[in-house]
């Protein structure tokens, strides 16, 4: 009787202290987590023969003492077309997609979803029509002799101008280079040398803002590490000097955007993800240095997507996907020796959230930098929820880290190095 006692008293306790625990200061309930959910889209990968038709469905994740459920008010799209149309297939109100009769070229098509009210709005599915897979062919190329005697020297990253040019940052010659599509030099951006704003020492990743300024950064000995010129290549201003404090970076590889404007930057010396505003002001840093999910071993690369979700590769792999705050959601693209991908060396994405992969197999690492052996090397397609799409080779002799960039038409654009020539090949999907 006294332990029943004693347990009735205790019972009661908990249940007043859990009461009271959830009032605010006006005595309502508060609620202890954000409404706003997660949404997913299902299924997320879907091969169909042409006339096949499949059902979509926009789901919302589980909430604070709720249930995953159905998302009732979605908008379908195919490609970005609402409802589709007769080539790429059609999609109704209700979720159903009705492949097309012939098969489309390329063969891959999107299914999205706008999600009314979800965190993240935007969901991508993948459908392949036939029995072939997506495969990237190479349609055009540009190349110079790799002794740098033209304009390209030791080229590291590359981006794309609203117009269609080409921006390429070249360490070698401490500029931003641009270049039409068919590979015109059209000038350059910054000067080369000293620690002066608008100087570069040792340039490494370019990107190109919603505004079209061209953000550059450097791994010179001095500060600052990030600049921004107009798109005349006027220097605007500039910030995150030399460092391992807050607003801080040693080595950037990997820089974007996400649609707020909000510039992160991947630091594999410091591993972490820096972010700051569009005016350069320090917002927060991600340091996991690590090789649990979620950790960052060596960041190589930042890709963001439209609903402001942060894709980053680790060097030694897997890629992984977080919120725009940092929270992480889940890896993929795992490393798989010997033949599989060991090294990820860059990252793109395109507007339907896909995420383009730069990687190595284990002949492609070199231990030995006085007499290097080729680095064969890959090209990875995982869709926006870390399906893997499609993969294709590059050169057999590849000897640089390869850089890429996607248009919006999905043409792949990809900046490469080989023994004796350097320079862009453009892709398209097939």
């Amino acid at each position: 009787m006294r332990l029943r006692l004693s347990w009735c008293l205790f019972a009661g306790f908990a249940m007043c202290a859990l009461t009271f625990s959830s009032l605010g200061a006006s005595g309502q309930t508060e609620e202890p987590i954000q409404s706003a959910r997660r949404a997913n889209i299902r299924p997320s990968i879907v091969r169909l023969n042409t006339g096949e038709e499949c059902p979509f469905r926009a789901v919302l994740e589980p909430g604070w003492l709720h249930a995953a459920q159905v998302a009732d008010k979605v908008a379908w799209s195919v490609n970005d077309i609402p409802g589709g149309n007769e080539v790429l297939g059609t999609i109704d109100k209700d979720g159903i997609y009705h492949a097309p009769k012939q098969t489309p070229t390329p063969c891959e098509v999107h299914v999205c979803a706008i999600v009314d009210g979800a965190v993240n709005p935007h969901l991508w599915a993948t459908v392949l029509i036939g029995d072939a897979g997506p495969t990237y062919e190479l349609v055009e190329k540009w190349e110079e002799p790799a002794d740098g005697s033209q304009h390209l020297k030791n080229p590291f990253d590359i981006a794309l101008e609203h117009d269609g040019n080409l921006l390429i940052s070249d360490a070698g010659r401490s500029q931003v280079l641009r270049f039409t599509a068919k590979g015109e030099f059209l000038g350059s951006i910054g000067e080369a040398g000293g620690n002066a704003p608008g100087h570069f020492g040792d340039l490494r990743n370019v990107a190109v803002d919603a505004d079209g300024n061209i953000v550059a950064c450097d791994m010179r000995t001095g500060p600052p590490r990030i600049q921004v010129f107009n798109r005349d290549g006027k220097l605007l201003h500039a910030f995150a000097e030399k460092g391992i404090g807050p607003g801080q970076i040693m080595q950037p590889h990997g820089l974007a955007f996400d649609p707020s404007g909000r510039v992160f930057v991947a630091d594999d010396d410091n591993m972490q993800i820096s972010v700051f505003a569009k005016d350069g002001v320090f917002i927060k840093a991600w340091r996991r240095n690590g090789v649990r999910p979620g950790d960052l071993n060596e960041p190589y690369g930042v890709v963001i997507d439209k609903n402001g979700d942060v894709f980053v590769p680790n060097y030694y792999g897997p890629c992984q996907k977080f919120t725009g705050e940092g929270e992480f959601l889940f890896a993929f693209a795992p490393p798989d020796p010997p033949k599989g991908p060991v090294a990820f060396t860059s990252a793109t994405g395109d507007p339907w959230g896909n995420v383009f992969l730069a990687v190595r197999d284990t002949a492609g690492l070199v231990l030995n930098s006085a007499d290097p052996e080729p680095k064969p090397a890959r090209m990875l397609k995982f869709n926006n929820n870390g399906d893997l799409v499609t993969s294709f080779s590059l050169w057999e002799d590849e000897r640089g880290e390869n850089s890429a960039v996607v248009d919006g038409h999905g043409r792949l654009y990809i900046l490469f190095k080989r023994a004796d020539k350097i320079g862009v090949a453009m892709f398209e999907a097939r």
